[in-house]
């Protein structure tokens, strides 16, 4: 029989429950006195996991061989794989657990609480994986065998929060899709997207969708944002920003300012639009912090009305802000500060576009594409030191190795003498050389590079980065991924240029990549690429303002911004950017 293996609970705790731990060690030494101790430490590695050690529990389910199990416990022992896979975002190796065929066997007879855990799972790996569609789909199924309401609204939220993350272009499938139900759930969504600065004109929306939807699961038990119970807060009627407005930040400030105030006149052309009674558009007042303290000019925001503040941008600034234990009213700081030291000051949220979140998701990426060795490439200057330093640890942390990091002047205009030594192109040579010397002077020889190299990551802007790769090509390097961050892209198709990038992929802002949002940014395409970036980023500081009840609520939402996919943590916003690869001189999405 399959029925009752339900399986732990898996705890993701900081200190795993010893006393627990005790008892799967002790099945662990009973394990090793006996012949068959496969089923014995298959318990051990659910205890281990219900305590919360997962990696531990990880490594003890490798010691377990599954064709000593019989059916129950090789279903555990696959379920249980599964979850931890999952959390330790070992995606495809969770979707290959699925695709044994005793577990396919096998799962025609599992009963409704195994069917229930298997969807979920099922649901979850095909969404790390990109499979969007079938976890959709998969999820439409999980609901529909609930019979309590809060269970269904449970995977309805859950729903909700995942199509807030896929792109405006993934949302325009539900107009001829033929799956009924989904159909309805992204025609809501692609509706709910257009009006992301509006919460009041997305509950408008529902209430429109839902006439047009009225026996749609979603309709009748509707995600919390549209649910009756839900308490809907008015946005701030009043925000301020604070920005240095004169000498060196006068452009970037301006800039910014510009994205900010792009956002804001959508939302009052979409007010207009949508036949709001009473437009929600706030008042926007601005504070020179160049021409005053951070201090003074906060106070005089909050004094002169302002329900919430954007700003300020100077890192010197926000550390100012960092220091006082509690702010009067929500801030969202323009630049990020570190201060794991300690707590997170009350009503701060800390946003920028560092490529540190970018760093980040390449690590992982390259990780679990099975990339242990790496050459980094990066700037001079302060924000490429900062991004190599912080990949370097993290990195390491999770036992990678950096063979080499190049830190490139900014007027590198040939990287081929730089790249050589990474490359060990220099040794090869020389080794070449000898050979000419004491053996014959016209052995041809042709140089190597190392072959340990499994990735390069590369953190540049176009122009340098255009020259990066065609180097590395030059030095046999050509068949080694190269990775970069979101500076090499400025949302501008340039083919004859970009044809020097072919085959690098990169973690792309949303702004640049066709489909992705449902108005397209028009920075002023003569800016730097940094600035246009800048001006996604003031973009995003007005969505954020507009929806920090959303990303603070317990059942918190994303913000699907133009600067990446925007979540809170730990009072930091974090940022999530899209995938993307050039080909041919053109540029094209791709999937984690």
């Amino acid at each position: 029989t399959t029925d009752r293996v339900i399986g732990p609970s898996i705890a993701t705790i900081d200190a795993p429950d010893i006393s627990v731990l005790e008892k799967a060690n002790e099945l662990l030494a009973q394990a090793a006195l006996t012949d068959q101790p496969d089923s014995i430490i298959l318990n051990a590695a659910s205890l281990i996991a219900s305590a919360g050690d997962i990696a531990q529990s990880a490594k003890v389910l490798t010691a377990v061989n599954p064709d000593n199990l019989n059916d129950s416990a090789f279903i555990e022992y696959s379920l249980l794989g599964i979850e931890l896979d999952l959390i330790l975002a070992n995606w495809a190796q969770a979707a290959a657990r699925f695709e044994t065929d005793r577990f396919i066997f096998l799962s025609a007879t599992f009963d409704r609480e195994l069917r229930l855990r298997t969807l979920r799972l099922q649901a979850d790996a095909n969404f790390a994986l990109g499979n969007f569609e079938q976890s959709l789909l998969t999820s439409i199924q999980l609901a529909q065998l609930f019979d309590r309401q809060s269970d269904v609204r449970d995977v309805h939220n859950k729903m909700w929060r995942q199509l807030n993350e896929l792109s405006y272009g993934f949302l325009q499938q539900g107009q001829n899709h033929q799956n009924s139900q989904l159909a309805g759930w992204l025609q809501l969504a692609e509706l709910c997207r257009k009006y992301q600065s509006s919460q009041q004109a997305q509950i408008q929306q529902y209430n429109s969708w839902q006439l047009r939807w009225k026996t749609h699961p979603a309709a009748l038990v509707p995600p919390q944002l549209f649910s009756s119970d839900f308490t809907y807060t008015a946005p701030p009627a009043q925000v301020a920003l604070l920005l240095p407005l004169k000498d060196q930040y006068k452009v970037p400030s301006y800039t910014l300012l510009d994205g900010f105030m792009g956002a804001y006149y959508e939302l009052l052309a979409q007010d207009s639009e949508s036949y709001l009674f009473d437009s929600d558009a706030p008042r926007v007042r601005i504070y020179d912090t160049s021409a005053q303290s951070v201090e003074k000019a906060y106070n005089n925001a909050v004094d002169d009305g302002a329900e919430i503040i954007v700003g300020p941008m100077r890192q010197s600034d926000v550390e100012a802000l960092l220091a006082l234990p509690e702010l009067p009213v929500p801030t969202i700081g323009l630049n990020r500060v570190d201060h794991s030291t300690g707590d997170p000051t009350k009503n701060l949220y800390q946003f920028g576009i560092s490529p540190l979140d970018e760093m980040v998701q390449i690590a992982d990426r390259a990780w679990q594409n099975g990339q242990r060795n790496v050459v980094l490439v990066a700037p001079d200057n302060n924000w490429g030191s900062d991004a190599s330093t912080f990949f370097n640890q993290y990195w390491a942390s999770k036992g990678g190795i950096v063979l080499d990091a190049v830190a490139y002047p900014s007027s590198t205009n040939d990287f081929t003498p730089l790249l050589k030594a990474p490359l060990q192109i220099d040794l090869s040579e020389e080794r070449g050389l000898q050979l000419k010397r004491f053996i014959n002077s016209r052995v041809n020889f042709t140089a190597r590079r190392r072959q340990d190299i499994d990735l390069v990551v590369v953190l540049g802007y176009p122009v340098r980065a255009r020259q990066i790769k065609p180097a590395l090509d030059f030095l046999y390097a050509s068949d080694i991924p190269v990775v970069a961050t979101s500076h090499v892209y400025n949302g501008t198709e340039q083919m004859g240029l970009d044809r020097d990038l072919s085959g690098v992929e990169f973690s792309a802002m949303p702004w640049t990549l066709p489909g992705q949002m449902p108005h397209q940014l028009k920075p002023d395409q003569r800016l730097h690429t940094a600035y246009r970036h800048l001006y996604a980023m003031g973009y995003d500081a007005f969505l954020l303002h507009r929806n920090l009840q959303n990303l603070t609520a317990e059942q918190a939402t994303p913000v699907f911004g133009a600067t990446g996919l925007l979540s809170l943590s730990d009072g930091i916003i974090k940022r999530q950017a899209k995938w993307a690869q050039f080909k041919r001189g053109k540029v094209r999405e791709i999937q984690p």
